[in-house]
Parts: structure tokens; C-alpha cells; sequence
């Protein structure tokens, strides 16, 4: 997710050379052995040729898609939004039936920064500048509140049940604070209780709600308790993406940010694990802890390649996977499009 439209959320038993190297006891080392790897397939997105764009969202259970895209006409770009609905999988692989486009013309460009499982998007529009958060849903987009303290607010994340979270921007103390928009009280914002200058980035089915905080990933439960998400002997950490039980991210132990190490936490536990994601940063995490990277799909120390990636090229990027292994992105050759793999 990201996000960027992600950031999301405690110990185990030392494993490892990489992690007595690090000096993080509770971190289990990633596999550093032999990894096997395959191919996702590669599938185009539909797209009309009068158009460029990409897909950045999936939902959790793969049927629905949201893009980015602009019609061209000589030099004007018009701004879309690009959704699609997914046919069922089919279980033998390498079928593909061809989603169903349908495009949003917008005034403004609307990025899409999440989508449920109803097919509900959310995102944030540059207005005059100051950034406002929307909510796409049944044909109709809608700006959602915003505290009258902040001088930018941002929709990040939505859940099964329509919760949305985000944060706003302070102008006056140059901070972020978390914000939550209750399904079951429309038209409302909340600053969500959490530690200062933060902002939330991910809301589960459950209610969990995740961020980064003064240095620290969170998670905050449903009951309304706050649990820091680290590692003993970690100076920092942040959360990058976090679906069903899962959260990824990168702890450290050093003030140097560029000198950490890839995470998974597993959130029913509290346990960290190293995570060999090859030099590559993660953009989202599926229930089944399967972590996307801008080109493979990492399952423990299973590696699989997204079909046209070529090393140190941004041919291929992937941006968001669903439960069901479905990758969202988009390719870039004569011009952007949006794309899809499966068998992830």
C-alpha cells in the first residue's frame, strides 16, 4: 500500500547470523539459502488507445481495480479515474477473462489510495493547492470532512465495513495527526488517540489501525490500546503496508534511515522476522504475508518474478496485491498502461 500510501505495525527468540549481526535479538533472520523462482503471468489491463495510465490498487479479494490514467488529445492530458472488475480467477493457470473497464472523468486529478471489497475507493484531489479527501462510491465521488486545524488532509486506507483513516497536515507546528471517518457516523472526522505526529495508513476489516509515529510504527487495537511496533535493541522503525495478520516494514538500530533491515511482523504474535526482499523495497502485503516488491512477489524464501521485469529497468511496477495473488501495476514502454499478473 504506501503509500506513499503505506506504513503499517514486537519480539522473538535470536535467530541467525543476520540478526546477531544487527544486533536485534528479537528478529529471526531472513533465508539467505537457495530461493526457488517462477514467473507471474502478465495480462494488460483494458485500456483505450486514446489513453495512458496505471492501476494502484486491488482490493482484498481481487475483483475490484483502481487507476490512474489522462486521455490524450495533442498536448492536453484530461485527467481519469480507471476502474475494473475482475472476473473470478480461473484455477487453471494462465486463463485470464478480460476485466470490465469503466472510466471516471475528474475535474482534478483524484488519486486512488485504497479500494474495499464493495468496490468503495478513496484518494486525495489537489484543490487551489491544499489537498481534500474523497470517496468514490456507486457512480459518485464525495469530498469527506476535514478539522478545520489542518491546512491538508489525506484518505490513505478503507476497510470491509467503509472506515476510512488518513492524517492531516498541522501547518503551524508542521506536524501530522491520525484521522479516522467512521462508517457508522456519516459525515463525521475523528482524530484518532495514537501518539504524536503521526499519521494512519492502514485500517483492517477488524478495526486495527496501524501508522508510523515519532520514529516507531504503531498499532492500535480495537478495544482503543496502542502497542509500539519494534524490535528489541531497534533505534527506529517504520511500517510500510498491512493486510490480515500481517504488517511489513524496517526496523534499525542506527539514526541512519537508509541502514536498516526489511521486516515482517506477524500481528497475532507480536514476532518480527527479517525478510530477504533482495534489495528492493516493499509496496504492499496480502493476508497471506505474500510481500510485494516494484518487481517480485516475495513468500518466505519462495521468490516469484512479475512476467517483464527486467533487472535494474522500470519496465514493470507493481503496486498492490490482493489475497488471491493478483498483482496490479503497470508496464512502460511506447506509453504507460495498466496491468495485472497472476499466479503470484
Amino acid at each position: 500500500m504506501t503509500r506513499t500510501v503505506r506504513s503499517r505495525v514486537l519480539a522473538g527468540i535470536a535467530v541467525g547470523a543476520l540478526a546477531a549481526t544487527l544486533g536485534l535479538p528479537g528478529v529471526a533472520a531472513a533465508a539467505t539459502t537457495h530461493r526457488t523462482a517462477s514467473v507471474c503471468a502478465l495480462h494488460p489491463l483494458p485500456l483505450p488507445a486514446d489513453m495512458a495510465g496505471r492501476a494502484v490498487e486491488v482490493d482484498p479479494t481481487g475483483r475490484f481495480v483502481a487507476g490512474l490514467g489522462y486521455r490524450i488529445t495533442g498536448d492536453v492530458w484530461q485527467p481519469l479515474m480507471l476502474l475494473w472488475t475482475v472476473p473470478p480467477l480461473h484455477p487453471r493457470p494462465g486463463v485470464w477473462n478480460e476485466p470490465r473497464l469503466t472510466v471516471v472523468p475528474t475535474a482534478v486529478d483524484h488519486i486512488p489510495s485504497s479500494i474495499n471489497r464493495y468496490g468503495v475507493v478513496v484518494g486525495s484531489a489537489s484543490v487551489d493547492n491544499v489537498y481534500r479527501p474523497w470517496r468514490y462510491s456507486n457512480g459518485h465521488f464525495e469530498w469527506l470532512p476535514a478539522p478545520t486545524t489542518v491546512s491538508g488532509t489525506w484518505a490513505v486506507a478503507i476497510n470491509s465495513r467503509g472506515d476510512v483513516v488518513g492524517y492531516g497536515a498541522v501547518e503551524e507546528t508542521e506536524t501530522t495527526i491520525p484521522l479516522l471517518w467512521p462508517a457508522d457516523r456519516p459525515g463525521t472526522v475523528e482524530v484518532i488517540d495514537s501518539p504524536p505526529v503521526t499519521g494512519a495508513e492502514e485500517i483492517l476489516d477488524d478495526g486495527t489501525i496501524v501508522g508510523t509515529a515519532g520514529g516507531f510504527g504503531w498499532v492500535r487495537h480495537p478495544d482503543g490500546t496502542t502497542d509500539r511496533l519494534t524490535a528489541p535493541g531497534a533505534r527506529w522503525s517504520g511500517v510500510w503496508a498491512a493486510q490480515g495478520t500481517w504488517a511489513v516494514g524496517r526496523i534499525g538500530i542506527s539514526d541512519d534511515r537508509e541502514d536498516g533491515t526489511w521486516v515482517r511482523w506477524d500481528l497475532r504474535t507480536g514476532v518480527a522476522n527479517a525478510v530477504n526482499l533482495e534489495g528492493r523495497t516493499p509496496q504492499d502485503v496480502n493476508a497471506r504475508g505474500a510481500v510485494l516488491t516494484g518487481q517480485t512477489v516475495v513468500h518466505g524464501d519462495r521468490i516469484v518474478t512479475l512476467d517483464g521485469a527486467v533487472p535494474d529497468a522500470r519496465l514493470v511496477l507493481g503496486w498492490s496485491i490482493a489475497d488471491n495473488g493478483l498483482v496490479v501495476g503497470s508496464t512502460n514502454d511506447s506509453r504507460l498502461r495498466p496491468a495485472s499478473w497472476t499466479d503470484c
